[in-house]
């Protein structure tokens, strides 16, 4: 039975997906199907996805992106609080970084789990 990779993940994040073991390691080319971890944080619109790519090779990088959907706003300039949350064509990337080992990007990807939860990038 493989371990999931123990995570610190704060309080309001949805995890969609998690194909993190213990026991992977991209030196074995353990990573396929590209995306292999993908969290939501709907009340901060914080995405954060990391990909291995090429899938299944050992010489692959990690590619964690960080996305940022800002608030939909009334014609007045307030926030739309009652849509339902979806990405859209107006998200922004705020980070987006390429890691070569897998502890690397373990400590890359709590790192902005961590920031992303308390993080406000918009005003009222």
């Amino acid at each position: 039975m493989l371990s999931l990779q123990p995570l610190r993940i704060p309080g309001g994040w949805i995890i969609e997906w998690n194909t993190l073991y213990e026991t992977s390691r991209a030196e074995r080319g353990d990573f396929g199907g590209s995306s292999v971890f993908r969290a939501v944080n709907e009340r901060q619109r914080f995405s954060v996805d990391v990909e291995f790519r090429p899938e299944f090779d050992p010489d692959g990088k990690f590619h964690l992106v960080v996305v940022y959907q800002p608030w939909p706003r009334t014609e007045r300039g307030r926030r739309r609080t009652n849509l339902p949350f979806l990405f859209d064509g107006s998200a922004e990337t705020v980070h987006d970084a390429e890691m070569p080992d897998y502890a690397t990007m373990i400590a890359e990807l709590e790192r902005w789990l961590a920031r992303c939860s308390g993080w406000m990038r918009e005003g009222n």
